[in-house]
């Protein structure tokens, strides 16, 4: 957890009949969106709220705390059909909104498809990239951390179409560029070995994000 989250009173996010709720301490409840099918949350260096948001339409909204008041901005429509997502998360580094949703493919049980949409908050400009073919593994449908240089890795399993054999993959999404890259594409920061982190992201540098409560 981040030392300048410490300050920050505890809040609940949450949906209750398609309606996107944001409750704080002292109970007081305030109704943020409507037609919301699915969420995620986090906080940006300034302590400032962000809350991004999926509706029934497939639309993208970004929600966002300015002075005790809520910034709210449909950043595009980024799905045709909602029904197989399956899990979506919010992580803010060098002040750009890096939105990974998962989908399950209807037509083959465990394949699933990744949709990241980075977003710069000021003028809500959006660059859309898809993972396609990720196998999932037990309960990980896939891996994600940071490296020395803030570059997302993201660490997954495809199959093969020749041996049918499970493939180890990583792609590297470059913080300068905002692309992604095959890792042999970029210099490594203190790790001449290439070796990478193993470990969630979910479980050391972004512990904030998912304390929050989510009820869907």
């Amino acid at each position: 957890m981040n030392n300048s989250n410490k300050d920050i009173k505890p809040f609940y996010v949450y949906t209750d009949k398609n309606y996107l709720y944001i409750k704080n301490i002292n109970s007081h409840t305030e109704k943020l969106y409507n037609n919301v099918y699915t969420y995620c949350a986090n906080i940006d260096a300034n302590n400032r709220i962000h809350i991004c948001c999926i509706d029934t339409a497939g639309k993208l909204i970004h929600i966002s705390s300015n002075n005790n008041h809520w910034k709210k901005k449909v950043v595009g429509k980024v799905f045709d059909n909602i029904k197989n997502i399956k899990n979506m998360r919010l992580y803010i580094v060098n002040n750009f909104l890096n939105i990974f949703v998962v989908e399950e493919n209807p037509l083959s049980e465990g394949l699933h498809r990744v949709s990241h949409f980075n977003i710069n908050p000021k003028n809500h400009k959006m660059s859309k990239y898809y993972i396609k073919n990720i196998y999932k593994e037990n309960s990980s449908i896939y891996k994600l951390n940071l490296d020395g240089l803030s570059n997302f890795i993201f660490q997954y399993k495809s199959l093969s179409p020749y041996s049918r054999d499970y493939i180890e993959n990583t792609l590297i999404f470059n913080s300068t560029s905002q692309t992604w890259l095959n890792p042999c594409s970029i210099p490594r920061c203190s790790n001449s070995d290439n070796t990478y982190p193993t470990s969630d992201i979910k479980d050391n540098i972004f512990e904030y994000c998912y304390s929050l409560v989510y009820k869907i």
